[in-house]
């Protein structure tokens, strides 16, 4: 028996385009048990022809490893393509996870056998795999490399990103204009607190914490969130609130790192406010990001606060999970833009002592291009987007999954890309390459404040700015003296409007 509640009231469904004109907080949609567009992923790759270098028959294996997830619905059938394609190739492609990423390649690289492609590890910053050595660029071994890099849009292939000294290192395999976090609400648990589904005006903070106390009250811990992911939660909710800082955590109107902003300081104590009322699933920071996936749909939590590359695997496991999907509330229901990076998603490098070259090079040559990418949007149901404008506009509508165009149409509402210094600059790369990282970074300094190992938030998250400033200093005072005609004064755009996105006439205004 469904009740309705004062607070989540029922009413008529707001989707698509009138729901975004009416503006975030009224955004919501019904999932249900599914629809044809989740076939799986192999039967839709059959239709796909991946069309290979020929010389990379010249290798005689081909393995490739990263974190899986929803990548692993492009990768995985194009690896197996090109295995038919090459028989004689022995092809592996391990998407099973961060862990076994942060734990195998490092030890690879030690002992001379890493993967001939994968993701860094979540703790190794480009500039220090490409400073010792772990890597190797793209632009003398892909056959046809500046028609192939010229396919990507201008902007796409950024210095200090995926190019460094005036090499292409990584390229993006997929856009970042997508949300990182929003709310998955199980019908189940929400239903079994008394309250009505779709649950549709969770749009204030207030909003969402009483109805994970609801949730609780009821049993079912009323919010899942793991520590992949809640230095991004509380980010993002800052964002709601107002907070300029970009996913780096820097404003770019004063090329500052502002993690000890009022608006980060508030997301903190909100998410410390339903931690402490016990709405948390118990366990959280302990908990890994692919078992929580697993674990939602059957119980584990009434609210997800997550990506969307779940969607993909709870309509495999699970067709008949009903959930809402809907944007992060902000403190009083009101509009927010989320600033984002537009660097690209899910990079990949070759290992520098590969002895596939010509594999490697083929298969990433094919996911890199018009074809490869519209293949992307395809198989991944349009939960990965290109950069590349035209792999978008002519993919197939047909295999998009309509809850992949709710949450595009979500992105596209409330992100606003801002401001890159290493699209400013063609010396960006020498900068990043200078870059130390910073211990504990933003991650450990949350997960030390929500245990308590650190008493003063607003104390310790300053020391964090002031190290991640100074580390940025001494950077471009290294990249000078390398040569490198940059300037701090160059992470500062003081045009910026972050409720728009960031263009290339705007650079152009800041220059003249």
């Amino acid at each position: 028996m469904t009740v309705t509640t004062p607070r989540f009231r029922r009413r008529s469904l707001i989707g698509g385009a009138a729901a975004l004109a009416a503006g975030l907080s009224a955004c919501s949609v019904e999932t249900g048990s599914g629809s044809g567009a989740e076939e799986s992923a192999a039967a839709r790759s059959e239709s796909f022809t991946f069309d290979f270098d020929p010389d990379a028959s010249q290798s005689t294996a081909l393995s490739w490893m990263d974190s899986g997830d929803l990548k692993a619905l492009f990768i995985d059938p194009v690896i197996t393509s090109f295995g038919e394609q090459f028989p004689k190739i022995q092809v592996q492609y391990d998407g099973s996870g961060w862990d076994q990423v942060n734990q195998v390649v490092p030890l690879g690289i030690r002992n001379g056998s890493a993967p001939d492609v994968f993701a860094l590890p979540q703790n190794v910053p480009a500039e220090s795999a490409i400073s010792e050595g772990w890597v190797q660029p793209l632009d003398d071994v892909i056959p046809g490399f500046a028609e192939w890099k010229a396919g990507f849009p201008d902007t796409a292939l950024i210095n200090g990103v995926h190019v460094f000294d005036g090499k292409v290192f990584s390229w993006p395999m997929n856009s970042t204009r997508r949300l990182d976090i929003t709310q998955y609400i199980s019908h189940e648990a929400a239903e079994a607190a008394g309250v009505s589904t779709p649950v549709e005006s969770v749009s204030t903070w207030d909003d969402l914490r009483s109805l994970a106390k609801e949730i609780t009250a009821a049993g079912t811990p009323g919010i899942l969130s793991t520590s992949d992911h809640l230095n991004i939660v509380i980010a993002n909710l800052a964002n709601t609130a107002g907070w300029l800082g970009n996913s780096e955590g820097m404003n770019m109107r004063t090329g500052k790192y502002e993690y000890s902003a009022p608006e980060f300081l508030e997301a903190l104590d909100f998410v410390r406010s339903m931690i402490d009322d016990g709405s948390f699933v118990p366990g959280y920071l302990t908990l890994k990001d692919a078992d929580a996936r697993a674990q939602f749909p059957s119980g584990l939590a009434g609210i997800s606060l997550n990506g969307p590359w779940d969607i993909s695997q709870w309509a495999k496991d699970y067709p008949d999970f009903e959930y809402t999907i809907l944007p992060l509330p902000s403190p009083d229901g009101g509009e927010y833009t989320i600033p984002f990076r537009e660097t690209g998603a899910n990079m990949s490098w070759l290992y520098a002592d590969s002895t596939n070259v010509d594999a490697a090079a083929a298969v990433i040559k094919f996911m890199g291009s018009l074809e490869g990418q519209r293949a992307m949007v395809e198989l991944t149901e349009g939960f990965f987007l290109s950069t590349i404008e035209e792999a978008n506009s002519s993919a197939d509508t047909s295999a998009l999954n309509p809850r992949a165009k709710l949450v595009a149409d979500l992105a596209a509402a409330s992100m606003r890309a801002c401001p890159q210094f290493e699209i400013r600059s063609e010396h960006a790369g020498v900068v990043k390459l200078n870059l130390q990282a910073t211990d504990p970074g933003i991650s450990g300094t949350i997960e030390g404040i929500l245990t308590g190992q650190i008493s003063d938030a607003e104390a310790a998250l300053s020391d964090l700015d002031a190290r991640l400033d100074e580390a940025m200093e001494k950077a471009f005072d290294a990249a000078q003296a390398e040569g490198a005609e940059v300037d701090i004064s160059q992470l500062q755009f003081p045009n910026w409007d972050p409720s728009r996105d960031y263009t290339a006439q705007d650079y152009a205004e800041l220059e003249g």
